[in-house]
């Protein structure tokens, strides 16, 4: 039985846990599993009932000197610990100790750049899956995540060249391979792009094959559309959105039916309770998600690509730079609205009528729908699955 290393590094909340573990099931019939994940609450409540064992990943417990937000991966890394040796050789000396572990034949990464820079080192082939973001274009140098911002060339440049030369001096202390480009991290035996070329975070790449969304809504309570007559709304947030009691209070001005579901929402002002239907623990969306005139969301690649496939369009509430480029793409295709920092209560209450009485978000949405009428996330995983057997067979027989 081949073992298989499955690594979550970075980023926050479910949605990585939510796109490995359908691979995962369908893998653990014939292969040895274990998890190194970002956050451990996430996995008691993911991974423990399935049965899967986990541990935590390794991390940098320092704070980079960064003085603005990062433009790009090699910032990302920076804020990581990259620039500091020890953080960085520390990193990796555990990534490897939990390799020597588990002695994997082959290491699955979801946003995880020192696990792929530990594999790299101790020759374990690796296979990347990952919705764009976390995967950048093989450009160099790594292209801006701010483009709303004039970012320099030579900017971006000096941020790669930084990374590089703590990458490859760590490297070398190791007795790996040093890298030519940052982007050579990601040149792995095995790479699975989840996602639609339209959302890519980093737009349509060229000779790259896009094999579609992993998610699932259809855990938690069942609930259903009660007026027949009302435009039907369905939001789903996270109590951390910026501009969430805002938003809340102009749904409930609405002459419609809204069901809001806020996993892990604590208080709420009564009128509004009273108006909207409120849910703080996960229901089932897939139905309600094909019914809806209106979806409301924080851009969780999940619910957005649900809700496209179902032609619905989207109102998006983005947290942070990943969810904004994401929901920049829904923008591009006309298929919703972004809100930028302007989140008053009067700028919630305009884009909702907007949403709602202009056909040209519909129109669009119905349009990615009609274009990729047929796909099912099951085919992304069969392809996952095949992808990540495929590299382990070439490297048994070696």
């Amino acid at each position: 039985m081949s073992k298989i290393f499955i690594s979550w590094e970075l980023g926050a909340n479910f949605g990585h846990l939510t796109r490995l573990m359908p691979i995962a099931e369908q893998l653990r019939h014939r292969h040895e599993l274990f998890f190194a994940v970002r956050d451990t609450e996430v996995a008691a409540a993911l991974l423990e009932p399935q049965g899967f064992p986990f541990t935590q990943a390794p991390f940098w417990h320092g704070r980079a000197c960064l003085s603005a937000p990062p433009i790009n991966y090699a910032e990302i890394l920076i804020a990581e610990g990259y620039c500091q040796q020890d953080g960085l050789s520390g990193m990796l000396r555990s990534w490897l100790s939990l390799f020597d572990i588990f002695q994997p034949d082959v290491v699955v990464a979801d946003y995880s750049p020192t696990a792929l820079l530990s594999a790299r080192i101790a020759k374990i082939p690796a296979v990347c899956i990952d919705n764009g973001f976390g995967l950048p274009p093989n450009i160099a140098p790594l292209p801006s995540i701010r483009c709303w911002e004039p970012i320099t060339e030579q900017r971006l440049q000096h941020a790669e060249q930084t990374v590089l030369r703590s990458i490859n001096s760590v490297c070398r202390a190791f007795g790996g391979l040093t890298l030519e480009r940052l982007v050579d991290l990601f040149n792995t035996e095995g790479v699975v792009l989840t996602t639609f070329a339209e959302l890519d975070h980093y737009g349509p790449r060229n000779k790259t094959e896009y094999v579609g969304p992993i998610f699932s809504n259809a855990g938690g309570q069942a609930v259903q559309w009660q007026d027949t007559h009302r435009r039907k709304i369905l939001v789903y947030l996270r109590p951390s959105v910026p501009g969430i009691d805002n938003l809340l209070k102009a749904l409930a001005e609405l002459d419609a039916e809204v069901i809001c579901v806020v996993p892990g929402l604590k208080r709420l002002n009564h009128a509004i309770a009273n108006r909207l239907r409120v849910y703080v623990n996960p229901v089932q969306l897939d139905n309600i998600v094909l019914s809806a005139d209106l979806v409301v969301s924080y851009a969780g690649s999940g619910m957005v690509c649900c809700a496209l496939l179902a032609g619905v369009p989207l109102l998006l509430v983005p947290q942070n730079v990943e969810q904004y480029m994401f929901s920049c793409r829904v923008g591009e295709l006309g298929a919703g609205l972004v809100m930028g920092t302007n989140r008053s209560e009067a700028d919630f209450r305009t884009s909702l009528q907007q949403l709602l009485n202009e056909d040209r978000f519909r129109v669009a949405a119905r349009a990615f729908a009609s274009k990729h009428t047929g796909f099912h996330p099951d085919q992304a995983v069969s392809y996952a699955v095949r992808v990540i057997e495929t590299v382990l067979s070439h490297h048994l027989v070696q």
